[in-house]
């Protein structure tokens, strides 16, 4: 499943009650882990959120079916200020676009979407839109292949290991 379609379903506590919706990812895409999972709950004027872990998780389909209730996801973690953790954390909204440099300097292209296991909080690939070098092609990196993340995302492939990971 992309994070793509992951984010904006909608959230169901264990007792059948709708507590909200998928509203960002807390990632560690070196690891290839989804930290925390943030729900936002409330109306358009007031939003409130608050994060879950895979071990909340019971079912994904349609929607997000929790093991747990409302109020126990609350105390778990606690109301949340989502401006505070995205400053903390790298975030699924803010790695989204961010510029891939691989070996020797070259760009790479945009980190377009993730492809992830959510129960198991799992990120098998991230997904890039290849730069113009690459005839804006796709092509993913995996597990160990970023370096560092900041304003960009630098990955130890080379440019011409690249052209053969064309999608």
């Amino acid at each position: 499943m992309k994070a793509s379609e992951f984010i904006g379903k909608t959230v169901i506590d264990k007792d059948g009650v709708e507590i909200g919706k998928i509203e960002d990812l807390v990632i560690k895409p070196q690891k290839c882990l989804i930290d925390r999972v943030i729900i936002a709950t409330g109306g358009a004027i007031r939003k409130n959120y608050f994060s879950i872990d895979e071990s909340d998780i019971s079912n994904i389909g349609d929607y997000i079916l929790l093991k747990i209730d409302k109020e126990a996801a609350e105390e778990k973690f606690g109301t949340e200020d989502l401006a505070k953790i995205k400053k903390l954390e790298i975030n699924y909204n803010k790695f989204i676009g961010k510029t891939v440099i691989a070996k020797k300097g070259v760009d790479a292209g945009k980190v377009e979407d993730l492809v992830i296991e959510p129960k198991e909080c799992l990120i098998n690939n991230v997904i890039v839109k290849g730069s113009s070098k690459f005839k804006r092609k796709e092509f993913t990196i995996g597990e160990g292949e970023i370096t560092d993340i900041g304003d960009y995302v630098l990955i130890n492939i080379e440019p011409s290991d690249i052209l053969k990971r064309i999608i």
